[in-house]
């Protein structure tokens, strides 16, 4: 019950469009099914830049309603070429880009599990935080 509430719940996008709420995972194998399906159904956005190979976790969030070619979201990909566990010490890697999914395929992706979506949250504080710090930084000098 708690999952079929979370996967039907919606929240603001970065945009201010009202999206899906919870965060998929994807694995390698299922990423390419969706990089083909991207290329071969005319979507805009393919996943330029997505190392299918090195990527382990595949995480999609999707920011933007697309109505053609077929009723779909535009996502965000984080692609972690490491577990979610990391030893201590290791700071987490990601690569991102964006892919267009037809809604009928997202909503056949598992949501994440808490426990991801806790790390997640932790995990891109600090790379926007790190963003940030940078860009101030760079107006300083």
């Amino acid at each position: 019950m708690r999952n079929w509430l979370r996967r039907s719940r919606r929240v603001q996008s970065y945009f201010g469009w009202p999206v899906p709420a919870a965060v998929r995972m994807v694995s390698r194998s299922r990423m390419r099914e969706l990089v083909e399906t991207a290329r071969t159904s005319g979507f805009s956005r393919k996943g330029v830049g997505l190392d299918l190979e090195a990527g382990e976790n595949f995480v999609v969030v999707p920011y933007l309603p697309e109505p053609t070619p077929v009723k779909s979201w535009i996502c965000l990909i984080a692609a972690f070429p490491h577990a979610m566990d990391l030893p201590v010490g290791e700071r987490p890697r990601c690569d991102f880009a964006r892919l267009d999914i037809a809604e009928a395929d997202f909503n056949s992706l598992s949501p994440a599990k808490a426990k991801v979506r806790d790390q997640l949250l932790h995990w891109m504080a600090w790379e926007a935080y790190g963003a940030r710090r940078k860009e101030q930084k760079e107006q300083k000098e």
